[in-house]
């Protein structure tokens, strides 16, 4: 028996040594054909400005060096500064689409290449997210749920107006009034409520995009809210509530990623723009199902007390000390999603 199980680890250590060497080579991958992106695009942004060129660089000399420390010296260390980093540049990218940058007059133009390393990115922080090794311990602070929850909400639903069109930046400062439009017949897109709450802002608002903001902000806030309770009582671990909180974002943002009307990537794909205007309302009702049902599922297993899950620090995930005998694998050494440096893997 003791044989069998011994057996038994050596064949599942090995089976998580070859998914920690196949995610090791897709992460290194993805973070460096994202660099290479960003240094064949050096030369364009110079010829722009020299200080498009200036960033370019140095975006592309992190990636470069990220993925080079992920292939030689991996560690929790660099997996949060690749995460950190990434995200950042992905939202740098965003908000250069929908403002213009100092001096320019319009924002920057949504191309393939652009949409292509943003998604390289995302996958990045995705991968490193679920990679990032468990916390020995979790401490989180009591009133942390609840502004977690509130900022969480509070963010969302500007984004979700801004990335489906709602709210626009114009380089015109005009002095219209909040006003209905197209009252005479409902659809997809009327009544419209239009005009320019503050200096360079413009909105133009169908009937069901700012319910719709309220409801999905609402609910982004307490999934946010629930799964950071249940972290806090030790009922789902802390790589349970990342990678749950990363599927917020394309649960989330359903209506401005396909059908929002004025997603330049709709024209980019070739996408009949009324397509996407009468799916919008559609695909946002998708969103608040979907968070619905995120919501619902961790209630119900926040009241069940989170069988089966895994806290921070379980002693299940590490081998017991009888097997002293056995070869330790460093964590370091790979990238191990969820695995603690140092730990053995069983």
């Amino acid at each position: 028996m003791h044989l069998n199980q011994m057996h038994s680890h050596h064949v599942e250590r090995i089976s998580r040594l070859r998914v920690a060497k196949l995610w090791s080579i897709a992460t290194i991958l993805v973070v460096g054909l994202a660099g290479l992106i960003h240094l064949s695009l050096i030369r364009e942004h110079f010829a722009e400005q020299f200080v498009y060129g200036l960033v370019f660089t140095a975006l592309a000399i992190f990636q470069l060096n990220l993925a080079l420390m992920l292939a030689v010296r991996p560690g929790p260390r660099i997996y949060r500064v690749g995460i950190w980093g990434s995200g950042l540049i992905v939202l740098v990218y965003v908000v250069t689409r929908l403002i213009p940058l100092p001096g320019a007059s319009a924002p920057e133009e949504v191309d393939a290449l652009g949409i292509a390393a943003t998604g390289l990115e995302l996958v990045a922080v995705l991968l490193l997210a679920v990679a990032l090794p468990e916390p020995e311990t979790s401490r989180t602070p009591r009133g942390a749920p609840l502004w977690r929850g509130l900022g969480g909400a509070v963010v969302f639903a500007p984004l979700w107006l801004i990335l489906t069109g709602v709210v626009q930046w114009t380089s015109e400062v005009y002095t219209a009034p909040l006003t209905w439009a197209g009252t005479e017949s409902w659809t997809a897109l009327t009544p419209l409520l239009v005009g320019s709450p503050l200096p360079h802002v413009w909105l133009a608002a169908p009937w069901w995009s700012l319910p719709a903001a309220l409801a999905l902000a609402i609910l982004v806030g307490l999934n946010l809210w629930l799964s950071t309770r249940m972290l806090s009582a030790g009922l789902v671990s802390c790589k349970g509530r990342r990678a749950r909180g990363l599927l917020l974002l394309p649960a989330g943002l359903a209506a401005p990623v396909c059908c929002s009307a004025s997603t330049p990537l709709l024209a980019l794909l070739g996408v009949p723009l009324f397509l996407g205007v009468m799916a919008a309302p559609f695909a946002a009702l998708l969103s608040v199902v979907l968070l619905s049902l995120s919501l619902v599922f961790l209630h119900v297993r926040f009241m069940r007390g989170g069988r089966g899950a895994c806290t921070p620090g379980d002693h299940r995930m590490v081998l017991p000390d009888s097997h002293t005998g056995e070869e330790t694998e460093q964590g370091d050494a790979a990238i191990v999603p969820g695995n603690h440096p140092g730990r053995r893997i069983s």
